[in-house]
């Protein structure tokens, strides 16, 4: 079962990547072999663990979520999971399109498609943080450890 330290160390990792991608993702930084190889990994690596982290909200949050007594519980995990199917296909979308070979020439469309990416990504995350987790931990639906 997933525990709200859990949430919390999964969540700030994926916006702590999220975060020094977007520093990079310039034409005058991805010019640069070096760091856009780095920008490629860095992406690879959040793909996986957004992916990572929402089965393992589908395993380890929804199925509690989803048999609360309290409707709007009931209703925020819906919420969640209707987000997922617009979430899952984006990132799944984008990795086929930007992250399937080792070129490191990345475009305008590339810094555009990226950014628009993370910023459905930090939509989500704030929400988790606004208004998901403090809701788990009033109602205490997960453990904290």
């Amino acid at each position: 079962m997933m525990t709200i330290a859990d949430l919390h160390r999964h969540r700030r990792d994926i916006v702590e990547t999220a975060s020094v991608i977007e520093n990079l993702m310039t034409p005058e930084q991805l010019s640069v072999h070096a760091i856009a190889k780095v920008a490629h990994i860095l992406l690879c690596d959040l793909c996986e663990m957004v992916t990572d982290y929402l089965a393992d909200e589908h395993k380890g949050l929804y199925p509690n979520l989803l048999t609360h007594e309290e409707p709007s519980v009931k209703n925020m995990a819906w919420g969640l999971i209707n987000n997922d199917k617009l979430l899952k296909p984006e990132f799944s979308r984008y990795k086929k399109k930007w992250l399937k070979d080792c070129e490191f020439q990345f475009t305008d469309a590339f810094i555009e498609d990226t950014r628009g990416v993370l910023k459905s990504l930090r939509q989500r995350m704030e929400l988790e943080e606004h208004t998901v987790v403090p809701r788990l931990e009033r109602a205490e639906i997960l453990d904290r450890a």
